[in-house]
């Protein structure tokens, strides 16, 4: 959770207010705000991700101001016309396609508004911008600019300039093999042999996005104007960053100027700062808060949120959503603006009429049985995500790829499925403790997720039990004991062993397990060219069956 330092003085300032610490902490509090810090001349506050415009004083103090009713409704911003633009040159579709752009007039920075805008920016990167993969923003002073601005793409020693903080010229390439900032974010643009970069008229390098600013254009006290650009790779987020940034100065003082972006197969001015339309059915609002309030009191409730009312047609209230709220993405979201304009405090809590006393799932309770179990025959439970690695339950399993259902843009390519077997994942848990004294015995309980196009949600969750035995004497005779002591345990007989082949186990010793007929698992010893590629240097045996099959079959003997 991004965390907000507040200068008591700064903020009252914005305000135009004092507010004594209880009072303040009461209306944080009720903006959604955590307060984790209250100090003698500041507090410190910890914000969802989810508001990202919160990710400054101006945009805290604007939202304080509509629950203080000082100021309601949606904030009006004046946006001047542009005076030039921004040229966008085919080149870089292929390494970062989107950039938007605009001025900020008008300004007088001081080193704490200098301090609070680089702090906001790296919120941003990290909230918005996927810690600048998604959205990367360059802060300008524009007074060393010679419009217009081109952005291109350029070879690795097509261009140089000194980069923020540098002592002499480098180009894009040696700034990711030498510079401390080029090498900890030059992987996101690597693969193409293309950089990314924003340059003036006169040829001179502003930024290398998503890596670093050029020395050049560095802010100082007193900067009074400001160009801004934010690139990326999603069109919504570069703009929304955007607006979350002009509409921030001009509250404190700044004038907005847009910029017009020319590509080559369309034209837009930026920011647009238009508000969003949203239509909120009040028998929907009043359902999901438990509460039969009038379309008046919504209409307050959402202005003291600082949401705008263009108009109401019978029930149904017609809600602009300002351009800085990202968050708002469904009708549920103004719902939940109506809840914080009428004050959770307000909300009194109502007892069901028929009380209710909640119980664990009968899928539940069997897989504690189970869990005790093996518990009591010298397992150690692990407990591994959902989310899965491709490459290692696979390829290194040496199978086939099982239809998994695929992460469309995983944060990280170490998780880019979910998983639809257990295995791999406590081979990976063996690999990892290999320096730990042997013998290792571990089980996992959980879930795997099945492409199910016969239901809606088009997957389906199973339940499943593995567990793997690893040292030097570790056989197939260990593991099938193991598994006819758990299946006792449970009360299942009638259980047999079919020999199969399977590629992740030593053919020979690996076996189709069936309960009554129906297959349930597998069991075998993993074979010397999985335990090579996950680098386990001792033999291994192990089981997997479907839990909720067992469960079906157990309920029919009894």
């Amino acid at each position: 959770m991004p965390i907000l330092n507040l200068k008591l003085d700064r903020l009252f300032k914005l305000l135009s207010q004092r507010l004594d610490k209880d009072e303040l902490v009461d209306v944080l509090t009720d903006i959604g705000v955590a307060v984790e810090e209250v100090g003698v001349d500041y507090v410190k506050v910890e914000y969802n991700p989810n508001r990202p415009d919160f990710s400054s004083p101006a945009g805290l103090a604007r939202a304080i101001k509509g629950i203080l009713g000082t100021e309601t409704g949606i904030p009006k911003f004046t946006v001047l016309p542009p005076k030039t633009y921004v040229k966008v040159e085919e080149s870089v579709k292929a390494v970062r396609p989107w950039v938007v752009a605009a001025y900020v007039e008008g300004l007088n920075l001081s080193a704490e508004e200098i301090e609070e805008l680089i702090a906001m920016q790296e919120d941003l990167h990290w909230v918005v911008g996927r810690n600048r993969k998604k959205v990367a923003i360059g802060l300008h002073n524009a007074k060393v600019i010679k419009p217009p601005i081109f952005y291109r793409a350029v070879k690795g020693d097509g261009v140089s300039f000194v980069p923020l903080k540098g002592f002499r010229r480098m180009t894009p390439q040696e700034i990711v093999e030498e510079h401390e900032v080029g090498r900890k974010y030059g992987h996101i643009v690597a693969g193409t042999g293309l950089f990314p970069v924003i340059m003036d008229s006169r040829g001179e390098v502003l930024s290398l996005p998503p890596i670093i600013n050029s020395a050049l254009t560095e802010l100082t006290e007193g900067t009074d104007t400001l160009f801004i650009d934010v690139t990326g790779t999603d069109l919504e987020a570069v703009s929304g960053a955007l607006n979350i940034l002009t509409t921030a100065l001009a509250d404190i003082g700044g004038r907005i100027r847009q910029v017009r972006v020319v590509y080559d197969d369309m034209r837009m001015v930026t920011p647009d700062l238009r508000a969003r339309v949203w239509k909120l059915k009040l028998k929907y609002a009043n359902e999901l808060l438990g509460l039969n309030i009038s379309v008046k009191e919504a209409i307050r409730a959402l202005k003291r949120s600082r949401v705008g009312v263009r108009k109401v047609k019978g029930d149904v209230i017609y809600a602009e959503v300002p351009p800085y709220r990202l968050d708002v993405m469904h009708p549920v979201d103004l719902v939940e603006e109506v809840a914080i304009g009428l004050g959770y405090n307000n909300l009194q809590p109502v007892v069901p009429k028929t009380p209710g006393f909640g119980k664990l799932h009968p899928d539940t309770n069997f897989e504690d049985v189970c869990r005790e179990i093996m518990f009591g025959l010298g397992f150690t439970e692990v407990i591994n995500f959902t989310l899965s690695n491709s490459t290692r339950d696979y390829l290194w399993m040496r199978v086939e790829p099982q239809n998994p259902v695929r992460v469309l843009n995983p944060v990280s390519t170490e998780y880019d499925i979910l998983r639809t077997w257990l295995l791999p994942g406590l081979l990976y848990n063996l690999a990892t403790n290999k320096h730990n004294p042997y013998p290792h015995r571990l089980f996992e309980i959980g879930d795997v997720l099945v492409v199910d196009e016969s239901i809606g949600e088009r997957v389906r969750r199973e339940a499943r039990l593995a567990l793997v035995s690893s040292h030097a004497d570790a056989s197939f005779s260990e593991v099938k004991s193991v598994l006819e002591e758990l299946l006792r345990s449970l009360g299942l007989k009638g259980w047999s062993l079919r020999e199969v082949e399977h590629a992740s186990f030593i053919k020979g010793r690996v076996a189709e397990i069936k309960l009554d007929g129906v297959g349930i698992g597998i069991i075998g010893e993993v074979s010397p060219e999985v335990l090579e590629a996950f680098d386990i240097k001792m033999p291994v045996s192990a089981v997997e069956i479907g839990l909720q099959a067992v469960r079906s079959l157990l309920k029919r003997v009894q």
